[in-house]
């Protein structure tokens, strides 16, 4: 009897396990280490049928052409756009400022009219340019 409880507390065992990629870097950045380079607005405005049926109508106030997509690559920064629309907008801030190398959204609203069986959206988001100071 001693043998089995000896068995079964020495059979339960923790082990321990850490990724080989988790490095203890920190870096800190403050403002004072940016660039302002200035503020850009962009917008979104789309359709929404159903619930689950998205139709883009307007990026940055021009109507959208599916199609022309950009494929973009955005620098860092505390700047998360929800949605596919914005992700197309954004090419907007790249061409303002294309020295730029960090980007902060301040401001992100949303309008949205409810009509029957469907809805229209308006998103506005404002950003802020920086660069690195040399």
């Amino acid at each position: 009897m001693v043998a089995v409880v000896t068995l079964a507390l020495t059979a339960c065992g923790t082990t321990k396990s850490s990724s080989p990629y988790n490095v203890g870097t920190e870096l800190k950045l403050t403002m004072n280490d940016l660039e302002f380079l200035g503020e850009s607005e962009i917008s979104c405005e789309y359709d929404t049928y159903l619930g689950f049926i998205h139709q883009i109508s307007k990026i940055n106030g021009e109507d959208y052409v599916p199609g022309n997509d950009v494929k973009l690559s955005l620098p860092q920064g505390l700047l998360n756009l929800s949605g596919k629309g914005m992700k197309l907008a954004a090419a907007k801030i790249l061409q303002e400022y294309p020295e730029a190398t960090y980007f902060i959204k301040v401001m992100d609203t949303k309008d949205t009219d409810v009509m029957f069986l469907g809805s229209t959206t308006k998103r506005t988001a404002k950003i802020r340019a920086y660069k690195f100071k040399k």
